[in-house]
């Protein structure tokens, strides 16, 4: 019994890995529409636990659709994918700080697509797409405190949805607003993304640790100061352009 257990999980994780290689190679190869379709498919089928992660698989889609093809990126977005099927067919254990990683990545990768793209220069577009990557990781983070609330689904009164719209607004507004202020510093749009990224962690990690009641002051003592430590890092490597 404990062979053929051994050989069914041997079985699936092997399938997972081809979906996420067909993924990736779909996404470098094919034109986005195709790669949409196929994309759909190996996510919704079997289509069990698929609500689960469901938000970071349509922020993935949406880096994917803003990012010009590469290799580099075809195995960045294969590997999120492949991470992403881990938790919906409940491969991890630890599914809550697979999560956690997962929106981490992905709200960085947004970042640096949007500096990228922007340039460093303040405009209309600049707006519209600060706008979007705001609103994305803003469902990243609200998706993963629904998900792992310790609030039971029966119990999950009005209060509790209310709550958690008020929270998407203000994570929407912080994040929109340290994207604008990013654009303005006088650095390369990794820098850019590395620096307003460190202080988006803040909101990213800590908010659903106090939401979750874990949050203590050895925690907050300890993520500022190894983010701090970050900063000045970069802060000092980085090639200031004036």
């Amino acid at each position: 019994m404990a062979e053929k257990l051994k050989s069914i999980l041997k079985q699936t994780s092997w399938s997972l890995i081809l979906k996420a290689v067909i993924f990736a190679v779909a996404w470098w190869a094919l034109p986005f529409w195709l790669f949409l379709l196929l994309a759909l498919y190996l996510y919704f089928v079997p289509f069990t636990g698929a609500e689960k992660v469901l938000v970071p698989f349509f922020v993935l889609l949406l880096i994917s659709l803003l990012e010009p093809q590469s290799i580099i990126d075809a195995l960045i977005f294969g590997a999120c994918f492949y991470f992403i099927i881990l938790i919906k067919d409940l491969i991890i254990i630890d599914r809550r700080s697979a999560y956690e990683i997962l929106i981490l990545v992905l709200s960085y990768l947004l970042m640096r697509s949007f500096f990228l793209k922007t340039g460093g220069t303040f405009g209309g577009w600049a707006l519209l797409y600060s706008l979007v990557v705001s609103g994305a990781v803003s469902a990243l983070v609200t998706s993963f405190v629904k998900n792992f609330s310790t609030v039971p689904p029966e119990t999950d009164s009005h209060e509790a949805h209310s709550f958690r719209r008020m929270l998407g607004w203000m994570i929407f507004l912080l994040m929109w607003q340290l994207l604008v202020v990013g654009l303005f510093l006088p650095l390369n749009f990794l820098y850019q993304s590395t620096i307003v990224f460190l202080v988006a962690i803040i909101i990213i990690d800590l908010v659903p640790q106090y939401i979750f009641g874990q949050l203590s002051r050895m925690k907050v003592l300890a993520t500022s100061c190894v983010l701090f430590a970050l900063l000045v890092l970069a802060a000092a490597s980085a090639r200031w352009i004036f």
